[in-house]
């Protein structure tokens, strides 16, 4: 699920791995494509014989690109925000927000230009 690549990366940012390995399903393809986008990872290797993918961590002298990743999705308790807090909160604060939307896993930035809300996975912030 959502919440296991997101405390993956979390956990590895604090031991500063380089890497990590999660599980080949389609759901942590489509949150790593946004981690792609945003450059927090820098690239996703297919296992062939553990059905695993390796994600590789983005660092710039040693520190990672942000500081805090805060996993926001529980399948007891979702977070849904609407369009237009959404826009509040992208104008306020510095903060990278990872949606779960009816155009598929997508940031806050996209879902301003899309004008649709969602389900709140993570919150990125430096």
């Amino acid at each position: 699920m959502f919440y296991n690549c997101v405390n993956l990366l979390k956990l590895s940012i604090i031991l500063k791995k380089k890497g990590f390995f999660i599980n080949n399903n389609k759901k942590n393809l489509e949150l790593l494509k946004v981690f792609l986008k945003i450059n927090i990872i820098k690239y996703v290797k297919i296992e062939k014989y553990d059905k695993k993918l390796f994600v590789c961590i983005n660092y710039i002298n040693n520190k990672p690109v942000f500081k805090n990743i805060v996993n926001l999705y529980k399948p007891s308790r979702k977070y849904n925000i609407s369009l237009k807090t959404l826009e509040c909160v992208s104008k306020n604060h510095n903060w990278i927000i990872i949606l779960s939307t009816n155009k598929g896993i997508i940031n806050n930035f996209e879902a301003i230009k899309y004008k649709t809300g969602g389900v709140v996975l993570a919150k990125i912030w430096n």
